[in-house]
């Protein structure tokens, strides 16, 4: 190797090693700021440039034509795509900018989520990112194809062929761009009309149900765009396969009834989103998110239930906050015979009305039920909004009504029996 060709080397890595350390030392001064996230996207950016330039001059140091080795055929794909070393390096090249622009939208929403935006779900920023890194994705093929006037269009590769119709990856991509776009816009809308029903004081169960609503609809028609894209007629895809949906119905009669059960109670609005429910068996909770299958329900130990949704149709359901989210609630009491029954009625309202929970008005009555066995019977009448906790406010009016009982010497009675023995029994 002539001496003349080592100086260009040991150029080439001081200029390389000088670029890497001047822009590594750059971007560590800018910090993590917003400045600080352009300067790494700019330098990263630089850094591919400088190795693609220095690659490209030690080629030609050594007269070695790169573009002649790149376009040597590796091996064919269904014979008339041909994989060179160029479409490697070209991956390899569209990997690394993706990378580079996928953390570069990570930081940025990061710090706009820094910037007081933290209402922003979680979910909508990372689904928003993932789509301009695949739109990103897109263009780069596309530009790359038209610069380097390839003869082989990636996009016009043919997968397979349904009923004469080749499906393409072009198509493939189109499907999924389609309804990775209509999910982040639905996500979008769904985090504003949230926030707008919030601010108007829109009834949230009614507000949900609608969206609810009007999101199956848009899934039903983006499903239809989506297939008639691929070049398949909707119409003649629904005829061939009417035997095999009546095969279906057959077979999956419980799901398909939970599917109608879900648009009914979608439609009626019988059940919504908040309400708190009580099922037959037992279960009471409130309903989380309302499903075409089922329907979650959380249960006061904190615990989603997954409701298939024929039994909120097909069964008897008790909704606590239907028509509206006071409701009436009671405490039985029993009290010692003798005790002063206007003075426990007392006891027991005061023990109502000083709670936080209760509503003024209605008033808190008490009904004196029965002369029991052992105790003279009350209920404590009362209202509260508190459905879905509302053992904890039964809880703190039994703590009071005791308080009052024991200020007043008033005895809750043990169960009492007389037990009577015959004459003449012997030991």
């Amino acid at each position: 190797m002539e001496l003349k060709t080592i100086i260009y080397l040991l150029l080439i890595i001081i200029v390389n090693v000088g670029v890497f350390g001047g822009l590594h030392r750059l971007r560590k001064s800018y910090g993590d700021g917003f400045k600080g996230q352009m300067l790494g996207v700019a330098s990263n950016l630089l850094k591919l440039v400088s190795s693609f330039v220095s690659i490209s001059i030690i080629a030609l140091i050594f007269e070695l034509h790169l573009m002649d080795y790149l376009a040597i055929e590796l091996w064919s794909f269904k014979k008339d795509v041909s994989i060179t070393g160029f479409l490697i390096v070209f991956l390899v090249f569209t990997i690394s900018l993706l990378v580079i622009i996928n953390r570069f939208l990570s930081k940025v929403f990061t710090e706009t989520r820094g910037r007081g935006l933290h209402s922003i779900p979680v979910k909508v920023t990372k689904s928003l990112r993932t789509w301009v890194s695949f739109l990103a994705f897109l263009a780069l093929i596309e530009g790359v194809t038209k610069i380097t006037g390839s003869s082989v269009h990636i996009f016009d590769i043919v997968l397979l062929t349904v009923a004469k119709v080749q499906i393409t990856i072009g198509k493939i991509v189109q499907a999924i761009f389609m309804g990775y776009t209509v999910h982040i816009v639905i996500l979008t809308i769904e985090f504003f009309y949230n926030q707008h029903i919030s601010s108007k004081k829109i009834d949230t169960g009614k507000g949900r149900t609608v969206f609810q609503i009007v999101k199956y609809f848009v899934w039903v028609v983006t499903i239809v765009a989506i297939i008639g894209s691929l070049g398949i007629s909707v119409n003649v895809l629904l005829a061939g396969s009417a035997a095999l949906f009546v095969g279906l119905g057959f077979g999956v009669q419980a799901l398909f009834n939970d599917f109608v059960s879900g648009l009914i109670i979608l439609f009626e609005g019988t059940i919504r989103v908040n309400d708190v429910v009580e099922l037959e068996n037992g279960i009471i909770g409130k309903v989380e998110e309302i499903g075409l299958r089922a329907s979650k329900v959380l249960t006061r130990d904190n615990i989603i239930t997954i409701v298939p949704n024929n039994n909120f149709v097909g069964k008897n359901v008790i909704n606590w906050t239907y028509n509206e989210s006071k409701t009436r609630f009671k405490v039985n009491v029993g009290v010692a015979y003798g005790s002063d029954v206007r003075l426990v009625e007392k006891i027991l309202i005061d023990a109502a009305i000083n709670n936080e929970y209760v509503f003024k008005t209605p008033k808190p009555f008490v009904y004196f039920n029965d002369f029991g066995e052992s105790s003279l019977d009350f209920s404590l009448f009362f209202w509260t909004d508190e459905s879905y906790y509302v053992e904890k406010v039964k809880s703190e009016l039994r703590f009071a009504i005791d308080d009052g009982f024991r200020k007043h010497n008033i005895e809750i009675p043990f169960p009492q029996r007389d037990l009577h023995i015959r004459s003449g029994y012997k030991s």
